[in-house]
């Protein structure tokens, strides 16, 4: 049942690597996030968004540890507090996404923040 869950959230977080990625490059998909009002980033968001991809590699690499898909050398004692902090993380985001004015945030970001809120929490109680 771990390893299942752990591969829902490695789909969430390789979703919201490569969706941050993509966006610190510049790609014209800025009304999907940070409240949906630049079509392209400006730096400062781009930043951020690279810190986003930062943060959810290494959810990936808490996932494949905890799931027993990979052992990727985390200490045991980080993976159960880094699985509660991302389960509160992505309910606010959900929170926030559901809460913005953009049609296209709200899209995207309900259903990721969902699936990582629920994997994460499942992961938490289970770990």
């Amino acid at each position: 049942m771990v390893t299942i869950i752990a591969y829902f959230a490695l789909a969430g977080f390789g979703w919201l690597a490569l969706f941050q990625i993509a966006l610190a490059l510049g790609t014209p998909w800025g009304n999907m996030a940070w409240g949906g009002t630049h079509r392209v980033l400006p730096p400062a968001l781009r930043i951020g968004s690279m810190i986003v991809a930062l943060l959810a590699v290494f959810g990936v690499a808490v996932a494949l540890q905890v799931g027993d898909i990979a052992q990727m050398s985390l200490p045991q004692v980080v993976l159960r507090p880094a699985l509660g902090a991302f389960a509160v993380l992505f309910a606010m985001s959900f929170v926030a996404n559901a809460l913005s004015s953009s049609r296209a945030e709200r899209r995207q970001g309900i259903p990721l923040t969902l699936v990582l809120t629920i994997s994460c929490g499942l992961l938490f109680f289970l770990v």
